[in-house]
């Protein structure tokens, strides 16, 4: 774990410093995935046996934390990415060895809107049309993830499906007020046939009932996916709100050294809101570190009742770190307007990301409290 921690904060400097431009390219630069390449980040869930780190997921948890500080954009692609190789390892091993070919990773989207393709069984496999939202990472991938309704026994089966790059077609769609660096473009396929191998049910892929768990020995293997995502997708934000804390709290520092404002105006005491805000984000962290330890405590063992509360903890903490940068935003007077400001960025990519399916609040408070029903 500290070997890969520490490319994480040699990386973090690279992902800061380029932020900005990336915004503006509305696209990650393609040196700043050449250097997490280089790190071997993009392994760290790979089993050993296809030459990768095979580490756990606290380190997936504390590596995309120290990126996302540095960018949030950054940390949400480069989590998803290597995440995602979780999702393609539930597929045979002669598909794995395919898909990774001479490299110990590979760099593949997928998408959660199973709904928006669909796939005609045919002799040997299935073929597949649909276009897809959300493609992070599309613009530097190799293979593609998408979910589509497979139709099994003339029964419509959410069914991942996986697929080269030559196979599908980019759709620049990604004009974003936050999260702009991710270049998470739409992507189309049409009409593609699929071999029977490189279709897997998700909900195998969700309760690691592929067979992940009997190939591999880790217990990151017989982890149900879901934390896992809400994860890759949480942190980012957690890190955002870090780093719009630390950022603002510096700028105050700054402004209070000189006692008044440019226009001779005493400075407005923000030292509550501070408090407040930095005690939210603390809390934030807590309660998704509380998640990680039980979910590496449970893994599979864990009921569907404490896998849906996993989810609405995480939740929870990123709508209190949503709450937490809208606060700070409230105070950064006109100068937190300007966009070389770090703080309006993380803001804004806070109100997108927050935005994934995951962190609903109807679909994950509701279920809490329909427990507490009874229900």
């Amino acid at each position: 774990m500290s070997n890969l921690l520490e490319q994480a904060e040699n990386l973090a400097t690279l992902f800061r410093d380029s932020a900005r431009a990336a915004e503006a390219a509305r696209r990650p630069g393609d040196h700043v995935i050449s250097a997490v390449k280089e790190s071997g980040l993009f392994a760290l869930m790979v089993p050993k046996a296809y030459g990768g780190h095979e580490e756990d997921l606290d380190t997936f948890f504390d590596v995309v934390l120290t990126l996302s500080r540095a960018d949030a954009s950054m940390g949400w692609l480069t989590g998803f990415l290597i995440e995602h190789n979780l999702w393609v390892l539930n597929y045979s091993d002669e598909v794995c060895s395919t898909v990774f070919g001479d490299d110990n990773y590979v760099l593949a989207p997928a998408t959660l809107n199973v709904g928006a393709g669909t796939a005609e069984a045919v002799k040997g496999g299935y073929r597949l049309s649909g276009q897809w939202q959300w493609g992070t990472g599309i613009l530097h991938s190799r293979w593609v993830l998408a979910g589509g309704l497979a139709m099994v026994d003339q029964t419509p089966t959410p069914t991942f499906f996986l697929l080269p790059i030559e196979d599908v077609e980019l759709i620049d769609t990604w004009f974003m007020s936050g999260m702009c660096a991710t270049g998470s473009w739409d992507f189309k396929v049409d009409d593609v046939f699929i071999p029977e191998e490189r279709a897997v049910p998700f909900q195998s892929i969700l309760d690691a009932t592929s067979g992940i768990a009997d190939r591999f020995g880790g217990p990151l293997y017989r982890t149900p996916l879901m934390p896992v995502l809400g994860f890759a997708a949480g942190l980012p934000i957690l890190g955002a709100a870090q780093s719009a804390l630390s950022n603002f709290a510096e700028q105050m520092r700054g402004k209070l050294a000189s006692k008044t404002l440019r226009s001779g105006m005493p400075q407005p005491d923000v030292s509550k809101v501070l408090g407040e805000v930095s005690l939210k984000v603390e809390s934030a962290e807590l309660s998704m570190r509380s998640v990680l330890r039980d979910v590496m405590d449970k893994r599979n063992d864990a009921s569907a009742q404490q896998r849906s509360h996993w989810l609405s903890q995480i939740a929870y903490a990123v709508h209190s770190c949503k709450e937490a940068s809208i606060q700070l935003a409230d105070v950064t007077g006109a100068s937190g307007g300007h966009l070389d400001n770090p703080v309006q960025r993380a803001v804004r990519d806070i109100a997108i990301a927050s935005n994934h399916v995951v962190f609903s609040k109807d679909s994950q408070y509701t279920a809490v409290g329909r427990t507490l029903l009874g229900q």
